[in-house]
């Protein structure tokens, strides 16, 4: 009898203990989801966009890792971030703006009715010309369908690099304020202005969905990074009979797109201005090039990316980058704000990088030392190998030789928040997200640049 009634106690005391227990767990539980609720992903987000702290960038990204957020979840949040639309409408003239601890004047128009995505065209005046004194003219000549950014800098240099600094700072301001199409942002320019949409828009071709450069050129020592508009068309209008800017320039310049089979439209005219001769925008040549513009998109993650390299322009050009080059040259023109630029003698690098059926990369360059490509789940399977091979390129005799091609990696690619976060966060575009990097290092030690 009593060992009944102890075995009956026993049970009782059991029951509870394990009523204790999973009551103990299910709190847990509890304040676990609990704790997972009350974490803001959105505001981590925004204050690593924002903040310029980098122990607080690292903060972030060690507390997302931690709570394993995914790479979908992040790019969600980022292509989610919201334009306005509120901001003032139509002809704005005498704006300020602000790049490298200097103000420069610019003008604007934004369509007074639209609240949709709109396209951008960023206009570079001529020598002489302003920003107020040219953006009217081009909202009708785009029949106010366009976003119009016209900014002024002295003398009309755009080919400096503070002029270069501020016009890419510009068209990303414009764009954080306005609704404007990513994909639908052009460069154009007269004149002086036509040598910025080159210089520019060479070095930075992924940026824009198209160049249109009207009565200026390039010499040839700039006509190398031509290679670089291998997927950004390009429409020239030149004159004749232009007394600036010979026409052998352009023409030189066409052919050299054409002969790449480069998505190139050039428009060569007799007209003859009375102030300038040839040196203008004929008004019967308009209506073709809007025809052309509204056509336009920018690509997005090409199978073939080129580029050619100096070593004042080393950034990203879409998916892959010409990180260091072997004795690379400085090319950079003087302004009237960098009398004295960084320039020295030296080679130029060329990388040319394909995506060659899945997950295979092949790399090929001339004085190429490192290089980084970048991918997403739109270019690579993650749950496959990624083979990369690269192919050196040498100059013999004035002749190109390919050397032998080795693979560079072979591996699975692990995705990483950092490389996610910092491209955005550099580019601020949400058709630019790269889940991860490689880098490729080729030479160990890197030759001392000539003198």
């Amino acid at each position: 009898m009593f060992l009944i009634f102890d075995t009956v106690v026993s049970m009782k005391l059991l029951n509870i203990l394990l009523i204790l227990l999973l009551s103990t767990s299910c709190s847990t539980g509890i304040e676990s989801s609990r704790t997972m609720d009350s974490y803001d992903l959105k505001a981590d987000i925004d204050l690593f966009l924002s903040t310029n702290d980098s122990d607080m960038e690292v903060q972030i990204l060690n507390r997302l890792k931690g709570k394993k957020v995914s790479h979908e979840t992040v790019k969600t949040l980022l292509r989610q971030q919201v334009k306005p639309s509120t901001e003032k409408r139509g002809l704005q003239t005498g704006l300020r703006f602000k790049s490298n601890g200097k103000e420069y004047p610019y003008a604007l128009y934004h369509p007074k009715t639209s609240n949709t995505p709109l396209p951008m065209v960023i206009v570079l005046h001529g020598m002489g010309g302003s920003g107020d004194t040219t953006v009217s003219k081009w909202a009708e000549r785009l029949k106010n369908e366009f976003i119009v950014v016209c900014p002024s800098y002295p003398m009309g240099a755009w080919w400096s690099r503070p002029a270069e600094d501020m016009v890419l700072a510009l068209t990303d301001h414009v764009r954080s304020i306005y609704n404007v199409d990513d994909n639908r942002v052009f460069l154009a320019g007269l004149s002086n202005g036509a040598i910025g949409v080159y210089t520019i828009g060479m070095f930075y071709p992924d940026r824009f969905a198209g160049l249109i450069p009207i009565a200026g050129s390039i010499t040839p020592r700039f006509m190398n990074f031509l290679i670089n508009l291998r997927n950004t068309p390009i429409y020239m209008i030149q004159g004749a009979h232009d007394p600036i800017f010979p026409i052998q320039l352009s023409r030189r310049v066409s052919k050299i797109l054409s002969d790449m089979r480069y998505p190139v439209v050039y428009r060569e005219h007799a007209e003859k201005g009375t102030a300038h001769g040839g040196h203008f925008l004929p008004e019967n040549e308009i209506p073709d090039l809007v025809e052309w513009i509204k056509k336009q998109k920018r690509s997005l993650n090409p199978n073939i990316v080129r580029m050619t390299r100096e070593n004042n322009h080393l950034g990203t050009i879409h998916w892959a980058r010409l990180k260091k080059g072997k004795n690379l040259a400085s090319l950079e023109l003087p302004g009237p704000e960098s009398p004295k630029p960084n320039n020295q003698n030296g080679k130029i690098a060329t990388l040319f990088a394909e995506r060659k059926g899945e997950n295979q990369f092949e790399i090929m360059g001339e004085n190429l030392v490192e290089y980084d490509l970048f991918f997403n789940t739109e270019t690579v399977d993650f749950e496959k190998i990624v083979t990369i091979t690269t192919q050196k390129i040498q100059n013999q005799n004035n002749k190109l030789v390919a050397g032998e091609k080795k693979i560079s990696y072979q591996n699975k690619i692990k995705k990483d928040l950092a490389v996610l976060l910092y491209g955005f966060k550099r580019f601020r575009d949400p058709h630019r997200l790269y889940d991860a990097k490689v880098n490729i290092l080729l030479e160990t030690t890197l030759v001392q640049s000539l003198l």
